[in-house]
C-alpha cells in the first residue's frame, strides 16, 4: 500500500494541531503525546492532517462495545442475504483464464467428403 492510497480527499486541505483537535474533539496536547502512533504529514517541524486522517484517528480510537458489534453483525447479515446462506447454495462467479492459460484452439478438421 502507498502510503497515501488510504487518502479519498478530492480536495486536500490541511488542518494543523489546533484545527485537528478541534475538529476531532480532543486536546492539542493529546496530539502531540500521540503522533507518533497517529497518520499524518509532515512538512517541516509540524505535521498537518488531512480529513482522510482525521477519519483514520477517529476509527484507530472508536470504542466498539460488544453488544454494538453483534448488532451491527447481525443488521449487516439482513441487508446480505447472499453472504449468509450455505457456500453450495451461493453462484459461482465466471472463471476467468489468466493469460498463461488461454491456448489456441485446435486446428479445424476438414469436413469434405472426396
Amino acid at each position: 500500500m502507498n502510503r497515501r492510497d488510504y487518502c479519498r480527499c478530492t480536495r486536500v486541505r490541511n488542518y494543523t494541531y489546533d484545527q485537528a483537535a478541534k475538529k476531532l474533539g480532543c486536546a492539542r496536547r493529546w496530539l502531540e503525546d500521540n503522533i507518533s502512533r497517529l497518520p499524518r504529514q509532515k512538512y517541516g517541524q509540524n505535521p498537518v492532517f488531512c480529513e482522510c486522517e482525521l477519519a483514520l484517528i477517529r476509527d484507530m480510537f472508536s470504542i466498539l462495545p460488544e453488544k454494538v458489534a453483534e448488532f451491527i453483525a447481525a443488521v449487516t447479515a439482513e441487508l446480505e442475504p447472499c453472504a449468509a446462506e450455505p457456500a453450495g447454495e451461493q453462484e459461482q462467479p465466471e472463471r476467468v483464464l489468466t493469460l498463461a492459460q488461454i491456448s489456441p484452439a485446435p486446428p479445424r478438421r476438414s469436413t469434405r467428403t472426396a
